[in-house]
């Protein structure tokens, strides 16, 4: 009886060997998987500095925070919308706050797991100088960088833009700023 039941488990265990999967028969769907695809989202948030370009070292490099959303309507196109806080602080300790919010586009090349989004944005600005604000102000962003992804929900990497803000109170102004920041993105 121990002998039959030593058989029979022995053939029980030895039969799964008999229905396993060779490598020659795997499926192929013939399908190309991107890692971006139509419908695609992401969110990103960035932190860096930002530093004048046109005060005539009347106003110190400060800091700042960009938070984004961007949708993709095909594998190297996404449109969306960024907000960013900054502050540059003067000579004379004064703070300059710029909250300027934007709609643009995205082009995004890729190279492996390298990618390398290009941003043009238009949209419109909240600034607050020496107790004195300015709403709207005509904001004209436009940003390249290169992130690494990680897996395929994050991604990380360095950005820098260009911003142009136009004051249009009395005494118009054109405002130009440099950015460089370090950059996360969530995709979904």
């Amino acid at each position: 009886m121990k002998r039959i039941l030593s058989i029979i488990l022995t053939l029980f265990i030895l039969s799964g060997t008999v229905f396993a999967q060779s490598e020659s028969d795997e499926y192929d769907d013939g399908f190309v998987y991107e890692q971006n695809g139509a419908g695609d989202q992401f969110i990103k948030i960035k932190l860096g500095a930002i530093f004048p370009l046109n005060f005539d070292g009347q106003l110190n490099p400060g800091g700042q925070i960009e938070l984004g959303y961007y949708r993709f309507l095909n594998n190297w196109l996404a449109v969306g919308g960024e907000f960013l806080a900054s502050y540059e602080v003067s000579i004379g300790n004064k703070i300059l706050v710029l909250l300027p919010f934007s709609a643009g586009v995205m082009f995004q090349p890729t190279y492996n797991d390298f990618e390398f989004p290009i941003y043009v944005n238009l949209g419109l600005g909240y600034e607050t100088w020496q107790s004195m604000d300015y709403f709207p102000s005509f904001v004209f962003k436009t940003s390249a960088g290169a992130y690494y992804r990680l897996n395929e929900i994050c991604s990380f990497g360095l950005d820098t833009s260009w911003m142009l803000l136009h004051e249009g109170s009395n005494k118009s102004f054109t405002a130009n700023f440099l950015t460089l920041s370090i950059g996360a993105r969530y995709h979904f």
